[in-house]
């Protein structure tokens, strides 16, 4: 006795519907089954935990500019939105390619010596692990700074502040402003380049260095009242780029010796960190050895000066 037509055509149906799944089953991109749409290489979940979009491949990314790609941080264990994952001042892509030569992107103290990756010397230049990486990389800025205080994590130790806190020694002046050497220079400034292609404008929005309480036109002799370090001596040479600030009228101008005058606000210096080994070269030049004896203090390659 034969099934009903309709219970065949029903049977058939079922029968094709489970051919159709099952085959689109065993179809199925092994990315999808195992939680990585975009088949990246990177779980959906850790993408977004991260900042990255799961449905869109990224694995040849950089989302933290740290010369890791995005795929290598997650097969490392590291975090493609922190340039430092384990916050030893090393940068991962550093501590990947340095791997070999002892240290580890996932441990702040490789060697357990009790100093931090980014302080050790691995190739004994005299330069710190954390300092290596600064004069190839594009935007300094973009090294940790928990605390905003416009000093990098990296350098905090080195300046005897404390990361996280913004003012570390609780004087009322933010970290970034303090001029621990006494240079002129503000901390926040020490590790800025000319060919660093941050903006570093916004760190130094509002800032002032303090007042200028004389300037002689013979010696040079330029003396700056701040208001964390008290009096700074600098030297004003024939060399020495004197301009007012980027903003307000007459903004950008070159400016001259005759504005370094008494209770002029200076905005910022730049040292001539050479001049000290030019001055060694040029002992015979009695004129500069005159003037120089008679104006001791840092020269000055630049001096910034607030437009009244």
């Amino acid at each position: 006795m034969h099934a009903p037509r309709t219970a065949r055509r029903l049977a058939g149906f079922v029968s094709l519907t489970a051919l159709v799944l099952s085959s689109a089953a065993i179809s199925l991109p092994s990315h999808a089954a195992s939680g990585d749409r975009d088949g990246d290489g990177m779980p959906n979940r850790w993408e977004t935990r991260h900042g990255l979009d799961p449905d869109v491949a990224n694995a040849t990314g950089d989302k933290d500019r740290d010369g890791l790609r995005n795929l290598r941080e997650y097969r490392k264990s590291a975090y493609p939105d922190d340039e430092d994952t384990d916050d030893d001042g090393h940068d991962d892509g550093d501590e990947v390619k340095d791997d070999s030569a002892g240290t580890k992107v996932s441990d702040d103290d490789t060697d357990g010596d009790g100093k931090l990756d980014g302080d050790e010397d691995l190739d004994r230049d005299g330069v710190d692990n954390e300092d290596e990486d600064d004069a190839a990389e594009a935007c300094r800025r973009d090294d940790d700074d928990r605390d905003a205080d416009d000093v990098a994590d990296e350098d905090e130790n080195e300046l005897g502040k404390e990361v996280g806190d913004d003012d570390s020694d609780d004087d009322g002046v933010r970290d970034g402003d303090e001029d621990e050497d006494e240079d002129g220079e503000s901390d926040e400034d020490e590790d800025d380049s000319d060919v660093d292609e941050c903006d570093d404008a916004d760190e130094d929005e509002g800032d002032q260095l303090g007042t200028i309480v004389s300037y002689d036109a013979f010696t040079g002799a330029l003396v700056v009242l701040t208001g964390h370090v008290g009096e700074l001596t600098f030297v004003v040479t024939e060399d020495t780029e004197i301009e007012f600030d980027s903003s307000g009228p007459g903004s950008g101008e070159d400016g001259s010796p005759e504005d370094l005058v008494e209770g002029q606000v200076v905005i910022e210096v730049e040292v001539d960190d050479d001049e000290d080994e030019d001055e060694d070269e040029d002992e015979d030049d009695e004129d500069d050895d005159a003037v120089h004896s008679a104006a001791t203090g840092r020269v000055l390659e630049e001096i910034e000066l607030q437009r009244s």
